[in-house]
């Protein structure tokens, strides 16, 4: 009782930290041997929230836009190279999800959740992104699917433009173009 109320006084006051007290959730670098758990990760995540803002074709196509192995090596390239800053978030052993910032683009790539019983695990891996990928670059840039887009404002970003995404079946879906600068610094004298 008194973990989760020190937990939710954090999360209240921005104060989160890699660790959150009292539901085992951690957040650290990944590394190559995460990249079959995140592409998993990223397909479940897809199949089970987008649904409820796209077509299953769009969905599908998209859950399966890059064949498994591909997609595995896609990952563990972005691990190896330090222009990305690549998070993943565990609890008891279990991969719950992921974050992948570009920094060269200053682009969040992606930020994943499977379905889970903790809460707040896509705020803390966003926290624990945005902590890293702000100390070299002044601002991030997504594409916010529509069932993300309220994620994101909730969490400081901004809507540039809403754009339509092709997929590689020729499938027409939406994103939202969004924004957020890193912290503000002190002008120096």
């Amino acid at each position: 009782m008194v973990e989760a109320a020190i937990y939710a006084f954090a999360e209240r006051n921005n104060l989160l930290g890699i660790k959150p007290i009292g539901n085992s959730l951690e957040i650290r670098l990944a590394g190559h041997s995460d990249a079959s758990g995140m592409a998993r990760v990223r397909r479940e995540a897809i199949l089970s929230k987008a649904t409820s803002h796209y077509d299953l074709a769009i969905v599908n196509d998209w859950a399966d836009a890059i064949d498994l192995p591909d997609r595995i090596n896609r990952i563990e390239h972005e691990i190896g190279d330090p222009g990305y800053v690549v998070v993943v978030a565990e609890a008891e052993g279990e991969l719950l999800g992921f974050a992948i910032a570009n920094l060269r683009n200053c682009e969040l790539q992606a930020l994943y959740t499977k379905p889970n019983a903790i809460g707040g695990t896509g705020r803390t891996l966003l926290a624990a992104l945005e902590r890293r990928a702000f100390a070299a670059i002044p601002f991030l840039v997504c594409d916010a699917s529509l069932n993300a887009e309220g994620f994101y404002r909730a969490n400081g970003y901004t809507e540039e433009s809403r754009n339509d995404f092709v997929t590689r079946r020729g499938l027409v879906s939406r994103v939202v173009r969004m924004k957020k600068p890193g912290p503000q610094t002190e002008p120096s004298s």
